[in-house]
């Protein structure tokens, strides 16, 4: 006889169907990070925790799922979230904004001034991934800047670097001390740089030509032992990019006119 179906015991969601909390392991670092992907897209949420205080820090809350958005709560288990950092606006990464302010209403909401419109019509777009949440995110009132250092507790330091490209405001946070001269420092780069590829650039308001620089940029400021933390994939290294990642090579060999003309001529879509 053909196997019976077993009927599920609760209610299939993103929340039961996959293991959701992934701790990174980065060592001699006085945090604990981890990564939480979700939605249809499988954003990655990272929340940072300062294990020397009661201060934690969201980046792109893309939880709009009331169940996810437990998980992630649960995680941060009682800890004072001081800020929510956006990598950038587009509906996946800023899903579960509305979620995060509700629960902690004194964090700071932080964004690059010039990804406004990407933020405002993110509902728009958000239907076209059956995310559909609230037609009115709460207003970002902290304008990220390039340079700019966010202090976690007292002892996380981001520090926020523009790469536009996928998205005219989009910036990575980057964790530059080291626990000694042979280790590389802790990007969260959001959609800039993934595992085998990189942001696309089919959008809008998206460059090709700033993508490329900012990859370059990114590969001329940091040791290739650095630790990229995706928007959406698992974690890589500079190294392992620059080694295996086509799109990596061609912005680090090619001139910018180069990869525009394959791009269109092969009709290449990153990411």
């Amino acid at each position: 006889d053909a196997p019976k179906l077993i009927k599920p015991t609760q209610p299939v969601s993103t929340f039961n169907m996959r293991p959701l909390v992934r701790r990174v392991p980065i060592r001699g670092r006085p945090y604990t990070l981890s990564y939480h992907p979700f939605g249809s897209l499988m954003c990655n949420t990272y929340a940072f925790i300062c294990n020397s205080t009661n201060k934690a820090t969201i980046i792109d809350p893309a939880c709009h799922d009331k169940l996810e958005f437990s998980q992630l709560e649960s995680f941060l288990d009682g800890r004072d979230v001081s800020h929510i950092l956006l990598t950038h606006g587009h509906a996946d990464h800023v899903a579960g904004v509305s979620n995060a302010v509700d629960r902690w209403p004194s964090a700071s909401l932080c964004m690059h001034p010039l990804e406004g419109e990407n933020y405002i019509l993110g509902h728009q777009h958000s239907k076209k991934f059956g995310l559909n949440f609230p037609s009115k995110l709460p207003e970002p009132n902290h304008a990220l800047s390039e340079g700019e250092v966010i202090h976690i507790g007292d002892t996380i330091r981001l520090k926020v670097l523009e790469t536009p490209g996928h998205a005219p405001g989009h910036v990575a946070f980057v964790d530059e001390d080291k626990s000694d001269d042979n280790d590389g420092v802790v990007i969260i780069g959001g959609d800039l740089l993934f595992r085998g590829s990189v942001g696309r650039t089919d959008f809008f308001n998206s460059c090709p030509e700033a993508l490329m620089a900012s990859l370059r940029r990114l590969y001329e400021m940091y040791d290739s032992e650095s630790i990229v933390l995706s928007g959406h994939t698992t974690p890589t290294y500079l190294k392992n990019e620059r080694d295996s990642n086509v799109f990596v090579s061609m912005a680090l060999q090619r001139p910018e006119e180069w990869w525009i003309e394959e791009t269109k001529r092969h009709g290449w879509v990153c990411s």
